[in-house]
């Protein structure tokens, strides 16, 4: 019988929560058979690209040259870029594909919602570096970039997947700007912490969080965890966010694209391209698997402790009508679809971004 897995941190007896706020970044049209098995091969879906925008009551931890917000703004991706001429000729026509679609006007521009423009914004974490979840990194001209283990030699070298969607800019991300996390395993950790632009250093090592083999304690506080993901792209990363006492928020990037995939219902889906070659959207199934069977623990976990669990990316959250920070007070709840490619429960049809 495996061991039960490690309980998630307790909290601090001063802790600090985050507030977190889904923005639409796009929509785009999915085709069913590359996501999930069984599947019906003309079934489409149009859904939300998002990007989500978390804010920490207090923090230094990416202050410039010593001024920073004293509530710290991050955001964890981007969603979809807001013109298509922003993409290369090869993303272009992987977006033939995804049609019906809708791009712009771009979070940068949405954060005028939040009394916030890009300035603000003191660091950018992506959960890996594929074009639905990028966005326009241009438009954070002041913000640290910070991504997974392997993503720079994604962006310069590709990657063994084939399949229109591994398609990858090498100018992407700002040189002087973009930190990796580093690498998983005790051969990666330098006893000095993580080099940042500025020439500080942050204590980023990777240690088990609840049932995750590799998690990184992003601001110090046990607020915000980065959670390694492996299994879909090289670098692909999650977050865990302490919403409140007793409350999570499982940012899962696209470790699972499917709730029907993470209660058993459905399998990871693949398909034939016009060579013949069977592909998959995660570009080593197995991993993805061992992943989002992390995930299931992670919801068995909290729900033996009585601690509230809420996902973005796989499954429906609720959004405070008034703030559109995320929720669980039953009364004031806003139901909205929380994923890129969430096949299950698609907000939009094809008809309403045409």
């Amino acid at each position: 019988m495996a061991p039960p897995p490690n309980p998630l941190p307790p909290p601090k007896s001063n802790q600090n929560y985050v507030g977190v706020s889904a923005i639409e970044g796009g929509i785009i049209t999915l085709p069913d058979e590359a996501f999930v098995s069984p599947s019906n091969p003309w079934d489409k879906r149009s859904v939300p690209s998002l990007a989500f925008l978390i804010e920490h009551p207090g923090s230094t931890m990416f202050s410039r040259g010593g001024v920073g917000n004293s509530s710290p703004y991050v955001m964890f991706d981007l969603g979809l870029r807001k013109d298509i001429e922003g993409y290369l000729p090869p993303q272009q026509a992987h977006l033939d594909n995804r049609i019906p679609y809708r791009l712009g006007p771009g979070v940068a521009s949405k954060l005028e919602d939040y009394e916030l423009d890009p300035g603000d914004i003191d660091a950018v974490i992506l959960s890996h570096v594929h074009y639905d979840h990028h966005g326009d990194p241009e438009d954070f001209d002041q913000s640290l970039f910070l991504v997974g283990p392997g993503s720079k030699g994604v962006l310069k070298y590709g990657c063994k997947g084939a399949g229109s969607h591994q398609c990858f800019d090498p100018s992407l991300l700002p040189q002087d700007r973009t930190v990796e996390f580093p690498g998983v395993g005790p051969e990666y950790e330098d006893p000095d912490g993580t080099l940042l632009p500025d020439d500080s250093r942050r204590q980023w090592y990777w240690r088990p969080v609840g049932p995750f083999p590799a998690g990184i304690d992003l601001f110090g506080d046990r607020s915000v965890y980065v959670i390694n993901a492996p299994g879909h792209l090289p670098g692909h990363i999650n977050l865990l966010c302490r919403t409140g006492p007793n409350k999570w928020l499982y940012l899962a990037g696209d470790t699972c694209h499917d709730v029907r995939i993470l209660n058993g219902e459905k399998e990871i889906g693949t398909w034939k391209d016009e060579r013949g070659r069977e592909l998959c959207i995660h570009i080593d199934p197995e991993t993805a698997k061992k992943s989002i069977n992390r995930i299931r623990k992670l919801q068995d976990l909290c729900r033996e402790s009585g601690q509230q669990l809420e996902f973005a990316h796989v499954e429906s959250i609720y959004l405070a009508p008034q703030t559109g920070i995320l929720t669980s007070v039953l009364g004031s709840k806003i139901l909205i679809d929380c994923s890129t490619i969430d096949t299950a429960h698609p907000v939009w049809s094809a008809r309403d971004i045409q």
